[in-house]
């Protein structure tokens, strides 16, 4: 499915630049893993409109469009989503991938707290600064987005403010991805929030009461937004196998 502009501002409630920047005028960046054989940036799939969808967060908790989308911190961005697939598909490990990054943000970082916070919770340390999604781990894999936000000139009280309003985007695509996925978790003992609480009917009714809980957050500031990925999570419910462990 094609992401238009129009997809982004009438279902997604993106706002009308952020929208056009990456449906129209962002060209996909060259030898970058994570758009490899890609034709345009943005496809159908969290896995990309996560950034439209972050970046708009962004500009409507008060971060100028000027500065969020400006060559430097888009640029910087797609450098890290690279080195990220590199760790995904093993081309580094870990040490490596936490050592390319910090080499990359090194004279970059504007948020000095929220930059060692992440170092310390990826190294499995405690973040000294800000609270982050540490009860269920499966609904933490995606923090490694956050490293986009250091170079940003924001205060400890926007992170503060900011974070809330993250995981209210961030868990709810990734319980969608855990429903979706839970057969083949169950198998090759994937991270799976569903499995975390419990793999029963009542770890399905928890996880789906989270992302609703999630999302009433969201909707307090893209209503839009929300009630898409409200309807994507009743669906979730749906699916044969779900419905049989709820019976």
């Amino acid at each position: 499915m094609v992401i238009t502009s129009k997809k982004l501002q009438e279902n997604l409630g993106v706002s009308s630049r952020v929208a056009d920047f990456f449906a129209n005028e962002r060209p996909i960046p060259a030898d970058n893993l994570f758009w490899k054989n890609k034709r345009i940036y943005i496809s159908a799939g969290f896995g990309f409109l996560t950034i439209p969808l972050i970046y708009d967060l962004v500009f409507k908790l008060g971060v100028p469009e000027k500065v969020l989308l400006s060559d430097d911190h888009v640029s910087l961005m797609e450098i890290g989503f690279d080195k990220f697939m590199q760790y995904e598909r093993g081309a580094l490990d870990f040490t490596a991938f936490i050592g390319e990054m910090q080499t990359l943000m090194e004279n970059k970082i504007k948020q000095k707290n929220l930059a060692a916070d992440l170092f310390a919770l990826f190294k499995g340390e405690t973040p000294m600064n800000f609270e982050f999604e540490t009860k269920h781990k499966a609904l933490a894999r995606s923090d490694s987005f956050l490293f986009t936000l250091v170079d940003l000139d924001v205060t400890d009280e926007w992170v503060k403010d900011f974070l809330p309003y993250w995981y209210a985007i961030a868990r709810p695509i990734l319980l969608l991805d855990d429903f979706k996925d839970l057969l083949t978790d169950r198998i090759k003992n994937e991270e799976n929030t569903i499995i975390e609480l419990g793999n029963d009917d009542k770890a399905m009714k928890a996880a789906y009461e989270m992302g609703v809980q999630d999302l009433k957050k969201l909707e307090t500031i893209n209503p839009k937004l929300s009630k898409y990925m409200m309807n994507l999570l009743k669906e979730s419910l749906l699916y044969d196998y779900i419905q049989v462990d709820l019976e």
